[in-house]
């Protein structure tokens, strides 16, 4: 009887309390190496000379779309890479 429990419930409780002790081991590694490097994409074009736009709300958007004629516009068809480009402008 004492065989089956030991052979049964101690791999078991290995199991459990060596999990446990890993688990904590992995997860204090995330805290014991945070991320050092961080960086502000707006600062950073800026040391490399790229200049950005200046970002639009969405009201600004749409008052532009206003302003566009959308209602009158003709469906130009391209040209696909086997035809000849100057048949499709007929």
């Amino acid at each position: 009887m004492k065989r089956k429990h030991f052979r049964q419930f101690l791999p078991f409780v290995i199991l459990v309390i060596g999990g446990t002790f890993f688990i904590q081991e992995f997860v204090s590694l995330k805290y014991k190496y945070p991320k050092v490097t961080s960086y502000d994409l707006k600062i950073e074009t800026k040391k490399r000379g790229i200049e950005m736009k200046k970002s639009r709300t969405f009201e600004e958007e749409y008052e532009l779309i206003k302003t566009l004629d959308i209602d009158n516009w003709e469906n130009v068809r391209i040209p696909r890479p086997w035809e000849d480009p100057s048949m499709t402008n007929k």
